[in-house]
């Protein structure tokens, strides 16, 4: 599977490094969109928990197409 997240604001560097797995770009509204491979529901939970622990806002969540 594979997701996309949007986040109002634009990440850090040391908040990038957090999440390896996530490619990232501007996202549409001047945020960030991160995107990748999620393995399961685990890992979805777990990379919303980092979003969480960073005081990250996910203002999207949606599953790509594969």
């Amino acid at each position: 599977m594979r997701y996309e997240f949007l986040l109002s604001v634009q990440l850090s560097g040391t908040a990038r490094a957090a999440f390896p797995e996530l490619d990232a770009a501007p996202g549409p509204t001047g945020g960030t969109a991160l995107w990748g491979a999620v393995l399961d529901d685990c890992h979805l939970a777990e990379l919303l928990a980092r979003f969480a622990v960073l005081g990250l806002t996910v203002v999207e969540m949606r599953q790509l197409p594969d």
